[in-house]
């Protein structure tokens, strides 16, 4: 069963909270493999939307093992994490709480914690003290 996403706002713009993701993304061991940019597929399609973007990212060394003992976590990795602009110069980042999908494959709990933490390193890093985050995974700002 997939987790609800979680989703925190930030007082940054867009574009500020991109750059500060990708530089998380680095800062943590990972690697970004793809960016997906739905806002410009829209335009490219004479459609309209905020800025939206999903970052494919993770890292062969932590994903490739638990990939081998739990071949369905394939489905969940590499990690994703949605930027997206909101009105007022605002933005937003949101994830799926990767480790309690894990749990529920049966990747054993420390490993899944492991990439808990990374996720929750990345919205740190990307929102501080965010004000505002939804789903039912708790605050996720490493300092709280």
């Amino acid at each position: 069963m997939r987790s609800k996403p979680v989703e925190h706002r930030t007082s940054h713009s867009f574009e500020e909270t991109l750059e500060t993701v990708r530089k998380a993304v680095g800062k943590v061991g990972m690697s970004i493999f793809a960016e997906v940019d739905h806002a410009k597929a829209a335009r490219e399609n004479g459609l309209s939307m905020p800025e939206t973007r999903v970052l494919v990212y993770g890292n062969p060394k932590a994903g490739t093992p638990v990939m081998l003992d739990t071949p369905l976590a394939a489905l969940d990795l590499p990690l994703r994490i949605l930027v997206r602009e909101l009105p007022g110069h605002n933005s937003a980042v949101a994830f799926h709480p990767i480790a309690e999908m894990f749990e529920e494959l049966g990747v054993k709990r420390e490993v899944a914690a492991r990439f808990d933490a990374v996720q929750q390193t990345i919205i740190g890093e990307a929102c501080g003290s965010c004000p505002t985050g939804t789903g039912d995974h708790k605050a996720a700002s490493p300092h709280s």
